[in-house]
């Protein structure tokens, strides 16, 4: 990671295409979302699947309000069980042989919970808790109209109480995650559409408590709903991730005070690009292309370092981007400064091996992104 040669000078000096992570932003981004949630009477579960980092989850550990981590995978939650964070919720379903092993030998050492969403799946969970002398915790991952995983909310308490019968699981509560929703631009759709979804997830969760299973936990949202949602009252806590870094994505849709912008959070994580060929009119090549940079036409990343409107980043290749400038006097130099923020920051993330930690532009550590490629 040679932090010791770049330790104390500026980030400009950086070899590209390299990720920076303002700690100032972040710390603050932990902050508003820790403060938000616990004035809710709601906790935090941030998922480490946006940032891949174990340093990144124990600041948010350390910020507060937090219930415990949410992992998408058997391997993510290793990893962070080997970087000494234990209390972990694996949010996809976990069905193959080889990951349910990999379960539980996780939950040997760690207090891990995963999901169910049918019954065969839940009988191979059970026989292998058993086998390992565990008593593993459950959730029912209860469907949002989305089709990506989960049971229908109409047979979420059947397989609750089926699950709650078995002698090696133990019934925790229900997930409802609504990913499709989290980036609709118009903030009052996104609320009336969230709100739908989570309060039939709510019912289920009354019905599960009615119905005298163990359901202590109803889990969900993120960072494009977490102060719509908030609105529930089951709710028990939030499975945010983005909000703190922040993307593209994120940043283009609408908010609840400004419709034009979601900039309650700000934009912790920037790509550092050079510029690497000047010959063409009215752009010019830079170092980052598909291989440094997850790039969605939709979102593109933004230029961050340049002054005024006009600028925009276009893929040009595995290796190459390009930038539009807005008259011929702004056109960068050779070898010119480009910071880019993340179109996505989740698989932007897990393209690179560390990130440049900066305070006041200036370098004064760098994190090992030890859980990029965790996923299996």
């Amino acid at each position: 990671m040679d932090l010791e040669k770049y330790s104390g000078r500026s980030k400009h000096e950086l070899d590209t295409p390299c990720l920076t992570l303002d700690i100032d932003i972040i710390a603050d981004n932990l902050a508003l979302m820790r403060d938000f949630v616990t004035a809710a009477g709601k906790k935090l579960r941030p998922h480490v699947k946006t940032h891949k980092c174990s340093e990144i989850a124990k600041q948010q550990l350390a910020a507060g309000g937090c219930a415990g981590l949410c992992a998408a995978k058997v391997s993510e939650a290793a990893g962070l069980i080997a970087a000494g964070l234990t209390d972990i919720l694996i949010t996809s379903p976990v069905v193959t042989i080889q990951k349910i092993a990999a379960l539980m030998e996780c939950a040997k050492s760690a207090r891990i919970m995963t999901v169910i969403d049918n019954r065969d799946n839940t009988d191979a969970l059970n026989l292998a808790a058993g086998e390992s002398c565990l008593k593993l915790k459950v959730l029912v991952d209860v469907n949002p109209a989305m089709g990506r995983t989960g049971v229908a909310f109409e047979e979420a308490l059947e397989l609750g109480k089926y699950a709650a019968s078995l002698p090696n699981l133990e019934l925790a509560g229900i997930q409802c995650y609504a990913g499709n929703l989290q980036h609709i631009g118009n903030f009052k759709q996104r609320q009336q559409s969230s709100l739908l979804m989570m309060q039939r997830a709510a019912e289920v969760f009354r019905q599960f408590r009615s119905s005298g299973l163990n359901c202590e936990i109803f889990t969900g949202t993120g960072t494009g709903t977490f102060n719509i949602d908030s609105e529930i009252p089951e709710m028990t806590d939030f499975q945010v991730g983005s909000y703190c870094v922040m993307d593209a994505e994120y940043l283009q849709t609408g908010g609840s005070a400004n419709p034009e912008r979601f900039d309650l959070f700000k934009p912790a994580l920037s790509l550092q690009a050079s510029v690497i060929s000047v010959n063409q009119p009215d752009f010019v090549t830079v170092d980052a292309g598909l291989k440094a940079l997850y790039y969605t036409p939709h979102a593109p990343p933004v230029v961050l370092n340049q002054p005024g409107s006009g600028w925009r980043y276009e893929w040009f290749g595995d290796e190459h981007g390009r930038v539009y400038f807005p008259v011929p006097s702004m056109k960068p130099r050779l070898g010119g400064r480009i910071e880019l923020s993340a179109s996505h920051c989740d698989p932007t993330i897990n393209l690179f091996d560390s990130m440049w930690i900066i305070k006041d532009d200036i370098v004064i550590d760098c994190w090992k992104i030890d859980l990029r490629g965790c996923c299996c």
